[in-house]
């Protein structure tokens, strides 16, 4: 069974909702059950992409059609002082760099034991199809190009089916994952969402730093345009 069946079918539970919240600093925890809606909207987002990394580490532990994950939230390593190749933010999000700037980001990026790369877009929200799907074609070509010309796959992960406008993405190696009992688990760690919690590393064999998936890190080339639109995106 490859990694796209194994995410779809992962179990969820209490223990993986609690594991989620290590990535996660108490403000955003308390939003969780916040009234205002868009504040509760973007912690909601952020627990998603935490939960489903929990489950790519533990399908990783169960399988071994995962080669090796990027660490990401609390366990990725401290920002380095060279942005080049796989970069991480202070919050542990992976993002690709070259000549010192951001270029891209995703949410989750590992690869299988056929040599293939995957990174997903985790959302909660159907995004507008037209630069959705710009950015991810950006995001494989740069991904490709660290991966020395190798193959590359797109996972769009999501409480709810993709737009059909996004249908091309899935048409050449891309994959839809539609997780809507993830979000539910909020409910199961109430008790806990404002209890001081520490950052901490839980150590897994499988979970490297993002640049140890590539065997070497070139300059990835930055197209015209590239650059500033990536940028406009993750500053905003």
């Amino acid at each position: 069974m490859d990694a796209v069946h194994l995410l779809r079918g992962a179990e969820a539970g209490r223990a993986e909702a609690l594991l989620a919240l290590r990535h996660l600093p108490l403000p955003i925890r308390r939003d969780l059950l916040s009234d205002d809606y868009e504040r509760r909207r973007r912690a909601e987002g952020k627990f998603f992409e935490a939960i489903l990394y929990e489950l790519l580490r533990k399908i990783g532990e169960e399988s071994s059609c995962i080669d090796r994950i990027a660490a990401w939230g609390a366990d990725a390593p401290p920002p380095g002082e060279s942005k080049k190749g796989i970069w991480y933010s202070r919050d542990g999000g992976i993002r690709i760099c070259s000549a010192g700037a951001i270029l891209a980001e995703v949410d989750l990026l590992f690869t299988d034991n056929e040599g293939r790369t995957f990174f997903s877009e985790a959302t909660i929200t159907p995004p507008s199809p037209a630069a959705f799907m710009q950015e991810v074609e950006r995001k494989r070509k740069l991904l490709s190009d660290l991966a020395g010309g190798g193959e590359v796959r797109f996972l769009y992960i999501s409480t709810t089916a993709p737009p059909q406008g996004l249908a091309p993405l899935f048409e050449d190696g891309g994959a839809v994952i539609v997780r809507s009992d993830l979000l539910p688990l909020i409910a199961e760690i109430e008790d806990v969402l404002g209890s001081p919690r520490k950052r901490r590393i839980v150590p897994h064999q499988k979970v490297v730093d993002g640049n140890d998936l590539f065997d070497t890190v070139p300059e990835v080339a930055e197209k015209k345009g590239l650059l500033s639109y990536i940028q406009r995106l993750f500053l905003k």
